[in-house]
This record gives structure tokens, sequence and C-alpha cells, in this order.
């Protein structure tokens, strides 16, 4: 990127700020509720669930997007909170990074290591953590994003005040997009285990679950048959994805609860607008608790974000308590 296109992007944001603090309305999404970190509680009825896993805790965050600029504090808070609640899982369902770029490895091992579970954790990865980053292109196709000199304000004016249509495909060349070899290694090093259309069987105390975990969507690499073959039917299920529309592929297999991020919740929550950012074939899968068939479905509203600007959708931790249905 040439000095020029740098300068230009560092003036987009800086103006953008300045906006925000002088329209006073821009105050609050801009700088306040982006760095708030709200816990939700949950209590979920599972049939047949065995009295050994009974109030099993569970810990679900997503979508991180780790940067050189992410706020210590932000971090710090996100820390203490998970280690406050004592879980015994801690499930991430994607977006470790920033449109692909691992900045600052170091801060993010140290992150991901400082966070405590009594099991066990364990990860899937989301449409920014491959290679390079895919989005939505003009034909509203699942793409590798473009190299361009807009900054990411520019982007999001761009797309506020475009009418792109999903067509609900994946590129040839977003198929052939290959895992992030940087992040896996650095993942190596941290206690969370990555699950990329496979499962794992967990023992918790006499007790057995299975976590599953598949590959992303927009990228194709939700292989369904593939991410259940290891799966042992005789005990419960939690299934791992990135983006919630992945769920609809689990329709005909086992497994009792979904994790999935990837919306933010909309992010920028307000009505028509949302829809302009967050971009999904189910939009009653933005946010949220859901059932599809006897399986619930939690849409977190994850941590981070490409742009700090979150309005009516507070960065969120998810813990979830599983007991057996009455």
């Amino acid at each position: 990127m040439s000095i020029l296109s740098k300068k230009i992007k560092n003036l987009s944001s800086w103006l953008w700020d300045t906006w925000c603090l002088i329209s006073i309305i821009g105050i609050w999404p801009r700088f306040i509720e982006p760095k708030l970190v709200s816990v939700t509680r949950l209590i979920l009825p599972i049939l047949n669930f065995p009295e050994e896993l009974e109030n099993i805790k569970i810990i679900h965050i997503s979508d991180l997007h780790w940067c050189e600029s992410i706020n210590s504090t932000f971090v710090k808070k996100i820390e203490k909170k998970i280690n406050s609640l004592n879980p015994d899982l801690i499930l991430f369902t994607g977006d470790f990074l920033r449109r692909s770029k691992l900045k600052n490895p170091e801060g993010l091992k140290r992150f991901l290591c400082s966070l405590k579970a009594s099991v066990g954790h364990f990860a899937v990865l989301g449409n920014h953590d491959y290679t390079q980053f895919v989005t939505v292109n003009t034909k509203g196709e699942y793409d590798i994003e473009k190299l361009s000199s807009s900054s990411i304000i520019v982007k999001g004016f761009q797309r506020l005040f475009s009418s792109v249509t999903l067509s609900n495909k994946t590129t040839e060349q977003a198929k052939q997009l290959d895992l992030h070899q940087n992040l896996i290694d650095l993942l190596n090093e941290t206690p969370f285990q990555l699950l990329h259309n496979t499962s794992t069987l967990v023992k918790y105390r006499n007790g057995f679950i299975n976590i599953s975990g598949m590959g992303e969507y927009t990228l194709g690499q939700s292989i369904v048959d593939k991410t259940f073959t290891n799966y042992n039917s005789l005990y419960p299920g939690i299934i791992l994805m990135h983006n919630p529309d992945a769920a609809k592929l689990t329709t005909n297999y086992p497994g009792d609860l979904i994790l999935a991020g990837h919306t933010h919740g909309g992010q920028i929550n307000l009505p028509l607008i949302w829809k302009k950012f967050t971009q999904i074939e189910n939009p009653q899968w933005k946010r949220g608790l859901k059932k599809i068939g006897d399986k619930w479905l939690y849409i977190s509203r994850g941590l981070g974000s490409i742009m700090n600007f979150r309005w009516f959708s507070m960065p969120e931790i998810t813990l979830i308590t599983l007991q057996k249905r009455k």
C-alpha cells in the first residue's frame, strides 16, 4: 500500500471519529458499546441427557477479530469475566482474526492461554481465518475480498448504499483457500483444539459428550458427512460452526446444541440497516436462541468486529448450562 493510500485511510478514520464525537449520537455506538461485555446465561433442557453430564457449564464466545489496535483493557475484561464463571468447556465459533491478518500473535496467544476451563477448549474457523478473507462480492457470491485502498469506513458506507442480493453460491477461488497455517501453528501452542470437519468425544465426570466442528460455510468447506464420521451417537453432542446458515445442513444428523457466530447480532441493529451489514441466508438466525427440530441453536453477538461500531448489539459472552429435560 502506498504512503498516499495510508494517509487517505487514516484521514477517513479520523473524520469518522470526529463525526461520531460531534454528532453526540455517534458517541455510544463508536466509543462505548463496542467496549462493553455482557454475560448471557442460559439453562437448556436436553432430552435423554445423562445424569453424569448434568449442569455441565459451557462458555461460548465468537468473533474476536484480533488486531494490533484491539483494546487491552477490553481483552482483560473478557478474560476476567470468563475465568470468574469457572466453565467446564470453552467453545469458540470462529473469526479469531480480522481480514485474515495475524497481527500481534504473541498477544493473541497470551489471551487464549489465559482462558481457563476444567475439561477443554475447542474452536472452529470463520471466514476471516483462512489464507484470505471471504466476503460477499457485487454479484452476491461468497468470494475472496478484492484488494482495495478504501478504508473500512468507506467500505461500510459503500455497503450501506448498495443493493446486493445473496446468490448463496461460493466462487471456485474461495473454495480453494487453505487453512491459515500461521494461525493453526499458534492455536497448537494454546489450550484450544481446532475441529475442522471432525468430531471428538470429551469425558466429563463419568460421562461423555461429542464436540463436533464444521469448516466455514461461505468457503464451501462445511462437509457434514466428514464432520460426523467420528460422532458417537450413544452420547449427546454439541456442534460448532461459524456461520449459522450451516445449521440447515445438520438436519439429518445427530446433536443437541448448535453454536454459531458470524452475525455480530446484527451489529448495527437498526431496522432495515442491519441487513446491509449482516448478510445471511436465514435472517431469522441473526442472534439469540432458536430451535431447529430437536436441536437448540444459539447465535452469539460475538466480541469484536471489523469496524468498531455497535448499536444495540453489545459484545457477548454466553454461559450455557445443560440439564436433563424433565
